[in-house]
C-alpha cells in the first residue's frame, strides 16, 4: 500500500485554505491543511480499484474525492494520469490544467507529458519533463528528484533526442550516488548510442553497489560476448549463474552463448549441474527443459518430457506435456512426429486450442493447405484465442502465394478490435512483405501513438524505414530508443548498424553490426547485412563466406533472393576482372 500512503500524504501538502498547521519537520517549516476523511476514503478507494486495472471506477472515486478536496494538485494530476489509462484524453487535459492552474507542480507536469506523448508531442513532453525537474530536489525530496529524471531521460529517448537523455542519466548518477537504476538506464543509452566504454563502466558500478544485480551481471555479460570478449563474457555468466542459486533462465542463457561459441561440453554440464526439476511445478519443469534445448541435448530433453508422462506430474504439467514433447522432437528434426502429438490432444484438454495452433504453425512449411483445413475447423472461445485464430489464419494464407487475402483477414479482425497491437503488428508485417511499406509504416504509427516505447514497434517501423531509405535520421532514432529500451537485443544491434550501413557510416555500422554477429552467428540477416558491409569496405573474400553461410541456413524466400542476387553480383565483378 505504499502508493496509497504517498497519495494520501501528498493531499495534505497544499496550503490554500484555513485553517493552516504549520509544523517543523527535519529543520524546514511544513504547512498542511486539514483533510476531510471523505476524501481519504475516496482516495483509498480509488487506488484499490487502480490495483485491479477497474480505472473506470477509480475515476469515479477520485471525482468523489475532489468534492471534498477540490484543491489538492496532486490529486487532479492523479486523476488525468487514470484518465488517460481510460483514453479520455480530454478529461485528462482538463484536470492537469486545473492543476496546473494553481502553479506547477510535478505530478500535473509529469502528466502532462504522458499526455503530450500521446497526442504525439515528444517534444513538449520533454519541456513538461524539464520543467518538472527543475521542481525537484535530491536533498529534500531524492526519490521525487530521482523518478522525475528518469522520466525526463525515457522522455527524450522517445522524442529521439538520445543525447539529452544520456545528460539526464548522468545527472542522476551525479546527484544519486547509490542510484541503481540510474546507472543501469545510463549503460543502456550509452550502449544504443555506441559508446561501449561508458556502458561498460555503468554496469561495473551498479554490481560494485549491489552484487547480486542480476540485471546489471546479464547486461554486462552480454556486452562482453557482443564484443568478441568471451572470457569475461563467461565469467561474468558464471557469476550470474551462482548469484541465481542456478536460476534455469540464467542457465538456459548461459548454455546458449556456450553452444554459440562452440563450448557444447560446457553447456552440457550446466545442464548436468540441475537438480531433478519439482513435477509438481509447471513452470519449473518448463524452465529445466529450456535449459537442455539450449544445451542442444534434445535426446535427454525427450528423456526428461517421457519420464515426467509416467511420473506424477501436476495437473497442469500433465496437460502441458504433449506441447513440451512437440517443441523438443521438432528440434530433434522430427517436423511429422511432433505434428501427430499435438493432433492427439484430446479436444477435452485445456491446451487443445493452443494444440491446433501449433500444429497448424508446423504444417504451414511445406503443407500450407493441411495447415488451412486445420485452422479453417478450429473454434476460438474468447477474444485471445479469436485473435490469435485471426493471426495464424493470414500467415497461412501468406504461405499459400495469397497475401491480399491474409491481409483481408486481419483487416477483418481490426474492425472487430480496432487498434488491437498484435493484430495491428501482424498486419504492417504482412504489408511490408508483400511490398506496401508505405502502408506498413503507417499502421503502425497509432501503436506508437498509444505506446510510444513499445520496442517492438520502434524497431519494426525504424528497419523497414531503413530497407527502403525512409526517413533515416526518424529511423534511426527509433531504433536508438528501442535499443536503449531493450539492451542487448542482437535483432536491434542489427537494425541499428544496418541503419548508420544504409546511411553510409561505416565504421558505426560496423561497431554495431559485428556486436550482432557475435551474439547471433547463425542468423541469415545479420550475416547478410554483415556482408554487405564487407563489400562496402571492398572486402569481396569476406563477404561472399557471410553471404554463403547465410544462404546455407535456408532463409525466408525474400532474403534467399537478395542473396542470390550478391553472390551473383560478386561473381560477375570477379570475372569482369582482366
Amino acid at each position: 500500500m505504499r502508493r496509497l500512503g504517498v497519495l494520501l500524504l501528498a493531499l495534505s501538502a497544499c496550503a490554500t485554505r484555513p485553517p493552516p498547521v504549520t509544523k517543523i519537520v527535519n529543520g524546514r517549516v511544513i504547512v498542511t491543511r486539514s483533510i476531510s476523511p471523505s476524501a481519504y476514503e475516496h482516495v483509498a478507494r480509488a487506488l484499490i480499484y487502480e490495483e485491479e486495472q477497474r480505472y473506470g471506477e477509480a475515476a469515479s472515486e477520485l471525482q468523489r474525492a475532489l468534492i471534498y478536496d477540490g484543491e489538492a494538485v496532486e490529486l487532479r494530476a492523479h486523476l488525468a494520469e487514470v484518465f488517460i489509462r481510460l483514453g479520455r484524453l480530454d478529461d485528462a487535459q482538463a484536470e492537469v490544467k486545473a492543476s496546473l492552474a494553481r502553479g506547477d507542480n510535478v505530478p500535473a507536469l509529469v502528466a502532462d507529458a504522458h499526455l503530450r506523448q500521446l497526442r504525439r508531442d515528444p517534444t513538449g513532453a520533454v519541456a513538461a519533463l524539464e520543467r518538472a525537474v527543475a521542481l525537484t530536489s535530491y536533498r529534500e525530496e531524492p526519490s521525487l528528484a530521482e523518478n522525475t529524471a528518469l522520466e525526463l531521460a525515457d522522455a527524450a529517448l522517445l522524442a529521439m533526442d538520445a543525447p539529452r537523455a544520456r545528460r539526464a542519466l548522468e545527472t542522476v548518477c551525479r546527484s544519486a550516488p547509490e542510484s541503481i537504476v540510474g546507472r543501469l538506464r545510463l549503460a543502456s543509452v550509452a550502449w544504443a548510442m555506441g559508446d561501449l566504454h561508458e556502458a561498460e563502466v555503468r554496469l561495473k558500478e551498479s554490481l560494485t553497489l549491489e552484487p547480486n544485480q542480476l540485471q546489471a551481471l546479464l547486461e554486462l555479460a552480454t556486452l562482453y560476448a557482443a564484443l568478441g570478449r568471451k572470457p569475461e563474457a563467461r565469467a561474468v555468466m558464471t557469476e550470474a549463474l551462482d548469484r541465481s542459486e542456478g536460476a534455469p533462465e540464467v542457465a538456459a542463457a548461459y548454455a546458449r552463448y556456450l553452444v554459440t561459441i562452440g563450448a557444447r561440453k560446457e553447456a552440457e554440464q550446466i545442464a548436468d549441474d540441475l537438480p531433478p526439476p519439482d513435477l509438481g511445478d509447471a513452470e519449473e519443469f518448463a524452465g529445466h527443459l529450456e535449459v537442455e534445448r539450449a544445451a542442444k541435448r534434445f535426446d535427454q530433453a525427450l528423456a526428461l518430457v517421457e519420464a515426467a508422462g509416467r511420473g506424477e506430474p501436476s495437473q497442469e504439467l500433465r496437460a502441458r506435456l504433449p506441447l513440451l514433447e512437440a517443441m523438443v522432437r521438432h528440434d530433434r528434426g522430427e517436423g511429422e512426429r511432433a505434428i501427430a502429438v499435438l493432433l492427439a490432444v484430446p479436444k477435452d484438454s485445456p491446451v487443445h486450442f493452443t494444440a491446433r495452433l501449433e500444429a497448424a504453425s508446423l504444417l504451414r512449411d511445406g503443407k500450407a493447405a493441411e495447415a488451412a483445413k486445420l485452422l479453417e475447423a478450429l473454434e476460438a472461445t474468447d477474444d485471445e484465442q479469436t485473435l490469435q485464430l485471426a493471426i495464424a489464419r493470414a500467415l497461412t494464407a501468406e504461405r499459400q502465394g495469397d497475401p491480399a487475402r491474409a491481409a483481408r483477414v486481419l483487416e477483418t479482425a481490426l474492425v472487430q478490435h480496432p487498434r488491437h497491437t498484435r493484430l495491428t503488428m501482424a498486419l504492417a508485417a504482412i504489408e511490408d512483405r508483400r511490398g506496401q511499406w508505405q502502408r506498413a509504416l503507417a499502421l503502425v504509427e497509432p501503436v506508437l501513438a498509444a505506446e510510444p516505447s513499445n520496442q517492438e514497434a520502434l524497431n519494426f517501423w525504424g528497419f523497414v524505414a531503413v530497407d527502403n531509405d525512409h526517413d533515416l535520421r526518424r529511423a534511426t532514432g527509433r531504433l536508438v530508443a528501442a535499443l536503449a529500451l531493450d539492451t542487448g537485443s542482437a535483432a536491434i544491434i542489427d537494425s541499428v548498424g544496418w541503419a548508420h550501413l544504409r546511411a553510409g557510416d561505416l565504421t558505426r555500422a560496423a561497431l554495431f553490426l559485428e556486436q550482432a554477429g557475435h551474439l547471433e552467428p547463425e542468423d541469415p540477416e545479420i550475416l547478410s547485412h554483415l556482408g554487405e558491409l564487407y563489400l562496402r569496405r571492398e572486402e569481396k573474400d569476406r563477404a561472399l563466406t557471410a553471404f554463403r553461410r547465410a544462404l546455407a541456413l535456408k532463409p525466408e524466400e525474400t532474403l534467399r533472393r537478395k542473396l542470390e542476387e550478391s553472390l551473383a553480383r560478386i561473381g560477375a565483378q570477379k570475372a569482369a576482372r582482366p
